[in-house]
Parts: structure tokens; C-alpha cells; sequence
């Protein structure tokens, strides 16, 4: 670890730590225990990620799926993340997200990048005919996208920046920055990849055969669609298209996402001891576990 590198990030007041897992702001200690009860109805969809792993990009590719389908009325994918992630608590709200979605009609499309022991009993042991999908990003893309998003909101909020590069790269691989481990997030999550209530696409995927997964995904939320339709969606949702919809949401932190949506990004930012350092920790905590990542 660089020196002074945690000491910085343990000064940065901007985030909670809970259980040992630093949080953004928006998720406080009270909210997390209450989610043990959060009530999980039978046509809920839950989109599950690590940040930065692609979970507006899946939130797109559903929205469009329920719209085109008729389940849920026109609407833009700006109305569904209005009511933010289950685990927030907005500051200008006096009631978290989690009871506000109480009061949403169904079928309910739900976002989290909680753990699977953190995530509420509903959705990480399913039990009804809820659906969850669960997209994930090789580690080395999340990272760059991650520090990217971050110097973006911390520029725009007025707070310090991030460490460097090099100083990040090494809290995010040692799961000292928000969320977590990387790699304890997506192992958690995999071992349910035989429970038939949940879909794993992989964003590498998603980018070499964008029809097939809006395909997969509408058959696994069992939405018949013909193959226009299909394409349609596809074509909406490539990253150019999706750019321009995110660049003009009505929420900042969304019009920040956007940056350049590509498998192999990495390799503009990551040394080769970076690289190494990476690799090593994959192998250590995925290697025998069936999961695996394409990097370019």
C-alpha cells in the first residue's frame, strides 16, 4: 500500500463504514439492518452489480424490455432510477428508499450494489418468483471506471480528490474503497448461478453480442419479443446511444456515468506491476470458482 494512502481515504468524511465495508454517504448503518425485513413481491426484478460494472446499462436494456413488452407504461429509465438504489437515504429526503419503494407499483425494478450477505434474505436467497439479474465487469475496467466516476463527483461536489492512480488501484484491490472487495462481492453473488431465480451476463459479453443478451434477458424476465424488437432494443442501448440518454438525465450523477464503455480500457491507465498485482488477486480469490473475465 502507498504511504499515506489509507490514512486518506480514512479521513475522507464523505463516506460510512459499516461492518468494515466503507459506504457512500447514502447509506447508513439503520437502513442497511432494516433491509432485513424489506418485503420482496413475486414479479420484483432486482438489478445486482458492483459500482461501475454496468447496472444503469442493464437498467436500460429492462426498462426498454417492460416498455416495449406493455408490463409497465412509457417511461424513461430516468423515472425507474428516481427511486435510486435500495440501500440509499438521500439527504434531502426524509425517508429512505427502501419504504419508498413500498409504495411502488408493480412489477417493481429494483437496483442494489449490496453483497449477497448484505442484500436482504429476498433477494440473495429467493424464495418466490422474483428475478434477479447480476451483471459483472472484469476487475481491471471497474477500477479505471470507478476512479474515473470518482474524480468526476468529487470535482462537482467541491471535495479533495482521489489518492492517485496508483494509491487507488491499490484501496480498490484491497477493498478499502466504497462497497468493498471486488472479488468477495462477485464470488458472493456467483454461488447462487445454479438458484434458477437468478441471471449472470458479464459486460465483456454484453459488448461482443449486445442482441443476445437483451435476448437472454427477456427471455429469463419470460417477455416474448420478436426479432426486431430485439434488435430495436439493441440498438438503443449501444454505449453511443445510451451516452447521449445518461449526458442529458436530470440527475447529475448520472450524467456523469458515461465515459467511453470499453472492454480492454484498463490497459491506458494500469502498469504492468499494477497489472501483476490484479492478476495475482484474481487468481487468489477466483481461481477454481468456475468465474472467469475476458480483459480486452
Amino acid at each position: 500500500m502507498a504511504e499515506g494512502s489509507a490514512d486518506l481515504m480514512d479521513a475522507d468524511d464523505y463516506t460510512n463504514v459499516i461492518n468494515g465495508i466503507r459506504y457512500p454517504p447514502h447509506v447508513k448503518k439503520e437502513n442497511l439492518e432494516a433491509l432485513a425485513e424489506f418485503d420482496i413481491r413475486n414479479d420484483d426484478i432486482v438489478l445486482v452489480t458492483f459500482p461501475k460494472a454496468g447496472s444503469n446499462w442493464i437498467l436500460e436494456i429492462v426498462n426498454k424490455i417492460l416498455v416495449t413488452s406493455g408490463k409497465i407504461d412509457a417511461s424513461s429509465s430516468d423515472d425507474m432510477i428516481a427511486m435510486g438504489k435500495l440501500e440509499f437515504q438521500y439527504s434531502h429526503e426524509p425517508r429512505p428508499r427502501h419504504v419508498m419503494l413500498q409504495e411502488c407499483a408493480s412489477p417493481r425494478v429494483i437496483l442494489t450494489h449490496l453483497s449477497s450477505d448484505t442484500a436482504p434474505p429476498g433477494i440473495s436467497h429467493p424464495q418466490n418468483k422474483a428475478k434477479i439479474i447480476v451483471v459483472m465487469r472484469n476487475p481491471k475496467d471497474t477500477a479505471v471506471s470507478y476512479f474515473h466516476f470518482e474524480q468526476k463527483r468529487r470535482s462537482m461536489d467541491g471535495r479533495k480528490p482521489l489518492p492517485s492512480w496508483d494509491e487507488y488501484s491499490q484501496l480498490f484491490l484491497a477493498g478499502k474503497h466504497t462497497y468493498g472487495c471486488f472479488f468477495d462481492h462477485v464470488l458472493g453473488w456467483w454461488q447462487k448461478r445454479d438458484d434458477p431465480h437468478f441471471l449472470f451476463l458479464k459486460y465483456e459479453d454484453m459488448k461482443k453480442d449486445l442482441p443476445s443478451a437483451v435476448k437472454t434477458v427477456a427471455e429469463f424476465l419470460q417477455v416474448k419479443m420478436d426479432d426486431a424488437s430485439i434488435r430495436s432494443i439493441a440498438h438503443a442501448c449501444t454505449f453511443s446511444n445510451m451516452k447521449g440518454t445518461l449526458d442529458n438525465s436530470r440527475f447529475y450523477d448520472r450524467a456523469v456515468l458515461a465515459r467511453k464503455g470499453r472492454v480492454g480500457d484498463w490497459k491506458t491507465m494500469f502498469t504492468d506491476e499494477q497489472s501483476k498485482f490484479f492478476d495475482q488477486k484474481f487468481k487468489t480469490k477466483l481461481e477454481g470458482t468456475g468465474l472467469h473475465f475476458d480483459f480486452e
